[in-house]
């Protein structure tokens, strides 16, 4: 038995897709950036699939294999900040600020983390078991839920009945209360972040956003300023928060939960408020608890309920609840005055004039050199700025990092849908950066938008198929499902498909289907059964034909099973179900196993990988690995060169690749005239002299041509196929 590492339940070894929750073996992750499932943290935490990405960390499922209880695991991984290259574990820091941030960011979450363990005891407050760091961050060992959160539950129904939603409130606010006497906000309270177990226990989710993102300049500030849920002072870099700034957003939710609708922004309700109590919407509800909900909301705090602990009371109060009216003591005016608007036309003419100037090549400037009130003279000597080569090829950042007297380097690769394959994806350090000439700029190339190879869905039942084709990162389109009758195909099966079987396309394409209603005959007879074998699908289909146009009868195609075969030539059939010769009635369905030919699979794309990571990569896809090594001035060391098979090849399971691995830049040549001598490779030792020679300047090795082939592996190796034996993944 293995662990299914969709939902952590244990699996026969043999299994491809998971019974329990139709996750397929070897699924690739979505992003470079996540952690590969199936890697140990701590020594005893099994990474599972992602369940879910925010600004600011990646949260996976996980399995304690030391108390054997499933987990959840929250990794601190700020996308302003930091990245990681594919199938790495060690995170990769912006330099310069960005350093700083990570840092400061990275302490709060670990910091947040142990304040929190302290509340466990407190049902509404996800248990924390763990916190530690690894792989140059922070993680977070949570107790794993299984249920919706109150977002899942408004996309299947408009609003929750009003005592339902007061039990989900009044639930957030007991747990909100105890942590604010510890002086913890949560600041992001929202539909997603509120979860209804299957037990129907309130739990609140996503503690400490906002105290992860250290500087209010991050672009991941939105991911925690919710429109309509978010009051005014967050708005404001110096607004005043506190308990009250939780109080406005669960008033917020809750307003969503019963009326179905979202209040308006509160920046926008200081200007003009039309929100309306929900009973002039038509919402019966009591008046206590609707004066509670109106007091939470008003948008000036000083006005609004000071804490959850209050708001709480008075959902639960017996007594009358006052209706505090929030008083417009400040008119603002919004007029532009004359002075400014003319201000705003002369600066708008500069704006042009400079941008015709830019257009023209009579002015440029860097990012550093446009933020800078110095400008290009706040330079030493020996200084240059950084220019920007994101998206260039490495020939042409070479040509321009040059002209500055600067050196790049390609330090790994990262998948894009953005920036085209083999062109820089971003660098380091950043446009604009003041560095010392002679320097080198960091480089990491673009892998391309990320591919998958389509899975043969014929002959599978729809649900089968649904499940294969989530698990690849495909998507079924919404009205992608047609149905035809079919003498042919059992019904409920697959009878085609949009996308051609094998055919490497990229996540997420959108994948139609065309399902079999069965036959329309409901007549049966007693036929004997013809020998398909050695034929392909469509003459056997052709035979089945004939025989209608003979009898009247025809058997229905079922399943259509493939395997690998190197006796039976690939897409004819190896075997079927009903025994030639015999006789059945014709509603009995006929199933084919068909040759897939000798085992092959696709080579994975490895180039700019760190040599573990290569070498992992294509042992997993089933393929050995051979290894020399070179010197480059291009490629950083230790990283993978060049592979002698390209990733749009398929081979021979076992087939032998060689890749060419990074030893740095060549060392120079001493003194005397001799160069340093290149390390031989590791698969080609050196013959010793017989006897002594003349001393020669030796010359780096060339590096050894491609060699295809090479010994077929007993295992699996980790490739991924689906239930018709098809290799899906790499």
């Amino acid at each position: 038995m293995v662990r299914c590492l969709g939902c952590m339940a244990d699996i026969p070894e043999e299994e491809e897709i998971c019974r329990h929750c139709g996750y397929q073996k070897g699924t690739d992750v979505k992003e470079a950036y996540y952690l590969l499932p199936g890697k140990m943290l701590g020594g005893k935490y099994l990474i599972g699939k992602v369940l879910g990405y925010g600004g600011f960390g990646v949260t996976y499922i996980g399995w304690d294999a030391t108390l054997k209880r499933k987990v959840a695991v929250k990794e601190y991984l700020p996308s302003d900040f930091a990245t990681r290259s594919y199938g790495a574990e060690l995170l990769t820091v912006f330099s310069g600020e960005a350093t700083v941030q990570f840092e400061a960011g990275l302490n709060s979450f670990i910091s947040e983390a142990k304040r929190l363990a302290k509340f466990n005891r407190i049902p509404e407050i996800v248990d924390i078991y763990d916190c530690f760091m690894e792989n140059g961050t922070g993680y977070i060992i949570m107790e794993f839920l299984e249920g919706v959160t109150v977002k899942e539950i408004l996309k299947t129904q408009k609003n929750i009945p009003v005592d339902e939603a007061r039990r989900i409130a009044m639930a957030v606010l007991r747990g909100l209360s105890e942590v604010h006497k510890e002086g913890i906000i949560h600041r992001d309270i929202a539909p997603d972040n509120i979860f209804i177990n299957n037990k129907g226990e309130v739990k609140i989710l996503d503690f400490g956003a906002a105290r992860y993102a250290t500087a209010a300049q991050s672009r991941s500030l939105s991911v925690v300023l919710k429109p309509g849920y978010a009051p005014e002072e967050q708005y404001r870099s110096r607004g005043e928060q506190g308990p009250w700034t939780d109080v406005y957003a669960m008033g917020a939710t809750f307003y969503r939960m019963i009326t179905g609708i979202l209040p308006e922004e509160s920046i926008e309700r200081m200007v003009e408020d039309h929100l309306k109590p929900p009973s002039a919407l038509g919402i019966t509800i009591e008046p206590n608890t609707e004066a509670a909900l109106m007091n939470s909301l008003n948008v000036r705090k000083e006005f609004r309920t000071r804490d959850a602990e209050t708001f709480y009371k008075e959902l639960d109060s017996d007594e009358k609840v006052e209706r505090i009216q929030e008083e417009k003591t400040v008119q603002e005016d919004f007029k532009i005055p004359a002075w400014m608007r003319w201000g705003t036309v002369a600066a708008g003419m500069l704006v042009c004039f400079c941008i015709i100037l830019l257009a023209t090549g009579k002015i440029s400037f860097t990012k550093k050199q446009i933020d800078s009130v110095g400008g290009a003279e706040a330079l030493k000597e020996g200084e240059c700025y950084v220019p920007n080569v994101s998206g260039m090829s490495y020939e042409e950042a070479e040509k321009v990092l040059q002209e500055k007297n600067l050196t790049v380097l390609i330090n790994g690769m990262n998948y894009s849908e953005s920036i085209e394959k083999n062109k820089i994806l971003n660098q380091t350090p950043k446009d604009g950066e003041i560095i010392t000439e002679e320097e080198t700029v960091y480089v990491i190339m673009s892998g391309g938008g990320q591919e998958v190879m389509m899975p043969d869905l014929s002959g599978m039942e729809y649900e089968e198929a649904r499940e294969l084709i989530a698990a690849q990162n495909l998507v079924l389109k919404t009205d992608g499902v047609t149905e035809e009758y079919s003498d042919f195909v059992e019904k409920g099966r697959i009878i085609s498909q949009n996308v051609d079987p094998e055919e490497r396309i990229k996540v997420q394409t959108e994948i139609t289907l065309t399902v079999s209603l069965g036959s329309l005959s409901t007549e049966t007879a007693v036929l004997t059964v013809p020998d398909v074998r050695g034929m392909t699908k469509n003459e056997a289909l052709a035979c089945l034909s004939q025989l209608k146009e003979s009898t009247g009868f025809t058997y229905s195609l079922g399943k259509v099973k493939k395997e690998f075969s190197t006796e039976v030539e690939k897409g004819k059939i190896i075997s079927q179900g009903l025994e030639p010769g015999s006789e059945v009635r014709t509603n009995e369905p006929l199933t084919l196993v068909l040759s897939k030919g000798p085992q092959k699979v696709q080579v994975p794309e490895v180039v700019y990988m760190s040599k573990e990571e290569a070498v992992k990569k294509l042992e997993e896809a089933g393929l050995s690995v051979q290894i020399q090594e070179e010197y480059s001035s291009k490629v950083s060391k230790g990283l993978v060169i060049s592979q002698s098979q390209t990733s749009d090849a398929k081979v021979g399971k076992g087939t032998a690749i060689t890749i060419s691995i990074s030893l740095g830049e060549e060392p120079k040549k001493s003194d005397s005239g001799n160069s340093n001598k290149t390390p031989s490779s590791p698969t080609e030792p050196q013959e010793p002299q017989q006897e002594p020679q003349e001393p020669q300047p030796q010359q780096p090795q060339e590096p050894q041509a491609p060699q295809p082939g090479g010994e077929v592996l007993e295992d699996d190796g980790g490739v991924v196929e689906d239930d018709n034996n098809n290799v899906v993944a790499d």
